[in-house]
């Protein structure tokens, strides 16, 4: 094929979302619905979601804190309180050093505040992005000894850094990595490495990202000074509930899994952030146009991470940290700041996701790969990791993206392990793969000069040898059917009780058959909104609204009667709150049946 033919071709299709009803128990559902006066649907929604009895519904409609595992059982740990406690006795200076994300920032706040209420003295430092890259950097290490640190805390990084943290060790500071990427075959010789990926962690606590693993620290070192004394009424014991927001929205922001402990922390995060406590989330919440006392996981995810995360992006994410720390006219100024990095950081990533879509359709290879590799030496490298996510979107395989110097940034689908398969590229070609770190869904990745066609063929060789057709198809599941009788406020009230929803825990899902909409038209950027048709829908109460995002393209067939995977919710607009449903996909409405073949 030549460059001719290959620059004709035209757009490739978004891959289709198959539809697929997801299995549950029909009894525990009739049983967990009387016994807990939930509707029947939002009963199959918590069995759908693994809840397998009457007992286990309780514990996810109502998650506390008492439902979290000890601290103590994390490996690593015991090492790291001795060395810690010592430093807070002693007063010696601690330094916390943390990644540029939503994940780093939160950790590299929550501990920090935490030593300071203790009475430590501690400073603390974030990487310029640009300049010393991912993971803990011989310039940080020296900031932090040359303020006077004898002990290093790294939060959210460090597990790979082994150069590193002998350096530190070598100026005379001793290291605690605190981290939860996947383990190399040895972890670096550092004080203490708390990591639940650790082989010899038997905490089963593998699905927490760093701010989880932080919040388990400062519990532990608490209970620990507890028993030596440490706290009096003129010195009294910090109270962790109070970091719970930054908790919820680290993990949130991380996608990490939403079960098991990191639900019971979001949930519990989320009550403490809708009363609005922290002056700095509650600056960002009013930039974000988001209401805290209505405030979802979603907003997290969608509204506060990405504000939070602009700042390590696009310049200092010091910037970050000083945010959830400011109060006043100091955190109204932050946050405008962070809301228009994050407009400015939209508006390169777009520029990005056009040229990296332009690159995979004019690409022969990559049109029919079963993974992306695209790269220009103009692209920022701060946004790539957001561009490889919509590259994933957009075409339902695994996308690593690199830009200028070399850096780039790679997410995954669910039957891909990106850090596995970096791992195994790296066995191949050696040093042209300069770098890499992560977990099995996201990756950071350094291309050493000359290096980027031998990492391209690598990875693309081994998608190629381990996925199958099967496992590039994008599936929606659902919840089972409903009719117009669930597009009440009581209806959503009750599935809100089942919040918090993410991944792993997703979002309930619904199919409506054979609905007809009325006035169909475009809005926003590319949305589509309609009315059902009350006629089309037996039990619904009056018109209601739909809302499809990104689908203006499809209006068409919105013509006759179509069938809809929707979540209702609640829309407020000007004072008015109506329910609504908010669509994940939509086709014309046939007698076959709609699930996934």
């Amino acid at each position: 094929m030549t460059d001719d033919d290959v620059s004709a071709l035209a757009p490739l299709p978004k891959p289709p979302l198959a539809w697929s009803e997801r299995e549950a128990d029909a009894g525990v559902v009739a049983a967990v619905a009387a016994a807990h006066k939930l509707p029947e649907p939002v009963a199959r929604v918590l069995v759908g979601r693994g809840v397998n009895s009457v007992a286990g519904a309780g514990l996810y409609l109502n998650p506390t804190l008492k439902d979290l595992p000890d601290p103590l059982r994390l490996a690593g740990l015991d090492a790291a309180l001795d060395r810690i406690c010592f430093a807070v006795d002693k007063s010696e200076t601690i330094g916390v050093f943390g990644d540029y994300d939503v994940d780093g920032v939160t950790s590299t706040t929550l501990l920090t505040d935490f030593l300071e209420a203790l009475g430590a003295r501690v400073t603390c430092t974030i990487p310029d992005r640009m300049i010393e890259g991912y993971g803990l950097s011989r310039a940080g290490v020296d900031r932090l000894i040359d303020a006077g640190c004898t002990l290093i805390v790294t939060v959210d990084c460090g597990v790979t850094n082994h150069d590193e943290v002998l350096y530190a060790k070598a100026r005379g500071a001793d290291v605690i990595v605190v981290d939860h990427h996947t383990v190399p075959v040895e972890l670096p010789k550092a004080t203490a490495v708390i990591n639940p990926h650790r082989p010899d962690c038997g905490s089963g606590s593998v699905m927490l990202c760093a701010v989880g693993v932080t919040f388990n620290l400062a519990l532990a070192i608490r209970r620990r000074l507890r028993e030596r004394g440490h706290f009096s009424t003129t010195r009294p014991e910090p109270d962790l509930k109070d970091a719970l927001d930054l908790v919820a929205l680290g993990t949130v922001a991380d996608v990490v899994p939403l079960v098991g402990e990191n639900r019971v922390l979001v949930h519990a995060g989320l009550r403490l952030l809708r009363q609005g406590k922290r002056p700095g989330l509650r600056a960002l919440l009013q930039v974000a146009g988001v209401d805290a006392a209505q405030m979802t996981a979603s907003d997290l995810g969608f509204q506060l991470g990405p504000r939070i995360n602009a700042a390590g992006r696009l310049g200092d994410a010091m910037q970050g940290v000083r945010l959830l720390k400011s109060e006043g006219v100091a955190a109204a100024n932050l946050a405008a700041v962070l809301d228009a990095e994050n407009a400015a950081r939209r508006s390169i990533e777009k520029k990005i996701v056009d040229d990296a879509i332009r690159q995979v359709e004019q690409s022969a290879l990559l049109r029919n790969a079963k993974a992306i590799v695209v790269a220009d030496e103009g692209w920022h490298p701060g946004v790539v990791g957001i561009v490889a996510s919509r590259l994933v979107d957009r075409f339902g395989r695994p996308a690593v993206v690199i830009g200028e110097g070399g850096r780039g940034s790679g997410r995954s689908i669910e039957r891909f392990h990106l850090y596995d398969a970096l791992r195994a590229v790296k066995e191949l070609i050696g040093p042209a793969l300069a770098g890499f770190g992560g977990h099995a869904h996201a990756a950071g990745v350094r291309i050493a000069r000359g290096g980027l066609e031998r990492f391209r063929d690598a990875l693309l060789n081994h998608a190629e040898a381990v996925l199958v057709p099967a496992d590039l198809r994008r599936v929606a599941s659902y919840d089972g059917v409903i009719g117009g009788d669930a597009l009440t406020f009581g209806f959503v009230r009750a599935l809100e009780n089942a919040a918090p929803f993410g991944r792993k825990n997703p979002e309930p899902l619904f199919l409506l058959r054979g609905v007809r909409l009325r006035s169909a038209k475009e809005v926003g950027n590319g949305h589509l909104k309609g009315v059902i048709d009350p006629r089309s829908l037996p039990g619904v109460a009056g018109f209601v609204d739909v809302i499809s995002f990104g689908t203006a393209d499809r209006i068409a067939e919105w013509e006759g009667p179509v069938d809809l995977l929707g979540t209702p919710d609640l829309n407020e607009w000007q004072g008015r709150v109506s329910v609504q449903l908010r669509l994940r996909d939509f086709r014309p409405s046939s007698s076959s049946s709609p699930d996934a073949t």
